[in-house]
């Protein structure tokens, strides 16, 4: 039998979503190990894991897919929960809300945000006493809506830099910046790039 070709076409969208699928698990399975693995290799198995907690607000700036569609800068707001297993290793998890304005232009509706959880590893680097140099980089899985479109929750990927700077005896401020990357189903490819700044607070 001869496979029309909108079936045809259709299968493949679904096959290519379902390799997209299998792939974001694989990297969830492989960083919930890894970081399994930092925890219980921490420098003394008797001390504490420094813990720590982190709020944030930026301006998301939308390229490609999101950008063509008429989308534009919006507000991003966040809050993470952080373990630090090593001096210069941190493991993270947070939700995460990034806005998008759209004009009566915009093929999105409007209220256009994306949102979720994320989790990832951020590096310390070798920094002066002032100020504590990082980068870092994770998995999201965020779901791309508006009034008009209600999308299915996406795996992809997120990429960042910042600097705590020290303002009390456990409070920073983070200035950082970042990228962001995951499918948006018949939207395209949500990409955004975020400059933002955070208040981190070590709670012990």
């Amino acid at each position: 039998m001869i496979k029309s070709p909108s079936l045809h076409s259709t299968e493949r969208r679904w096959s290519q979503r379902a390799r997209v699928c299998f792939s974001g698990n694989r990297m969830v399975l492989a960083l919930v190990l890894l970081a399994g693995v930092l925890l219980l290799q921490a420098d003394d198995a008797q001390a504490q894991i420094p813990i720590s907690a982190e709020a944030r607000a930026g301006v998301t700036f939308p390229t490609g897919d999101l950008s063509d569609a008429g989308a534009e800068a919006g507000l991003s707001l966040g809050a993470e929960l952080m373990l630090t297993p090593h001096r210069n290793l941190t493991v993270y998890g947070g939700i995460q809300r990034h806005g998008f304005s759209c004009d009566s232009d915009c093929d999105l509706g409007s209220s256009v945000r994306s949102s979720g959880v994320n989790a990832g590893l951020k590096y310390i680097f070798p920094s002066p006493p002032d100020a504590l140099i990082w980068g870092r980089g994770g998995i999201v899985a965020y779901r791309l809506s508006s009034s008009e479109i209600s999308g299915s929750r996406n795996i992809g990927f997120e990429l960042g830099a910042g600097i705590d700077m020290p303002v009390g005896d456990r409070l920073y401020l983070v200035p950082h910046v970042g990228f962001v990357s995951h499918d948006a189903g018949g939207e395209g490819q949500a990409n955004w790039i975020n400059f933002g700044l955070g208040g981190h607070y070590h709670i012990r």
